[in-house]
């Protein structure tokens, strides 16, 4: 089951158009070589949100080869960006790939699980002042552990942080989880269903739920 009828996403792709010349490079490799990196759709939601919010320190759970990193470093040329991925090549690609740019520099590299290194971070901040908590978090990492994710977040980030959560259709299979594909990935239907309807419940969270990409949750304390 698809989220979007594939002749409306490409009509909604026909109108993405990169920050520049270095991202649509970086794109247009990523595609070919077959990396994870964000949907266009989804690039064009966190522009008009990121241009709207303007965050000085950004956090993102999945680095991959870079893009996403890139993209945040580029559309915000005072944030600091820290990204973690558990994988040691995809941050050692993403470090050598980003050496020679000039938003390079911003980017702050972290391997090791998700979860450990949220509570790292977590505890580097207790003996630190509110000025390193994020305000803007991206969440592309394990699906079904974004609840887990959500519950140290909370402790990072500032009172107005904005956190938006990627993927959370799983290609429709969160409402219509049926076939082969969709049994493969049953634990993580499960695991985001429980994530959707735990923030639908938290009456102090703000979360506006977008079919933009493979689906976005955006959250913001009340």
């Amino acid at each position: 089951m698809a989220v979007i009828d594939e002749k409306l996403k490409d009509l909604i792709d026909g109108f993405h158009e990169p920050l520049d010349d270095e991202l649509r490079e970086l794109r247009e490799s990523d595609e070919s070589e077959g990396v994870p990196l964000i949907m266009r759709e989804t690039e064009a939601v966190l522009r008009l949100l990121l241009g709207f919010v303007k965050p000085r320190r950004v956090l993102e759970l999945g680095t991959a080869h870079g893009y996403s990193a890139m993209f945040f470093a580029k559309m915000l040329p005072d944030a600091h960006v820290t990204t973690i991925d558990r994988n040691p090549y995809m941050i050692d690609t993403a470090k050598e790939r980003f050496a020679s740019y000039s938003e390079g520099s911003r980017i702050e590299f972290r391997t090791g699980e998700a979860l450990e290194t949220l509570e790292s971070i977590r505890d580097e901040m207790a003996a630190s002042d509110d000025a390193l908590r994020y305000d803007f978090v991206f969440i592309d990492a394990a699906k079904s552990h974004y609840k887990d994710f959500l519950e140290i977040i909370e402790d990072i980030t500032t009172d107005n942080a904005y956190i938006v959560c990627d993927n959370i259709l799983l290609k429709g299979w969160i409402v219509e989880g049926e076939g082969k594909e969709a049994k493969r990935h049953r634990t993580n239907i499960k695991y985001m269903r429980q994530f959707l309807e735990y923030i639908k419940e938290r009456q102090d969270l703000e979360v506006t739920i977008l079919s933009s990409g493979d689906g976005l949750a955006i959250i913001k304390r009340k």
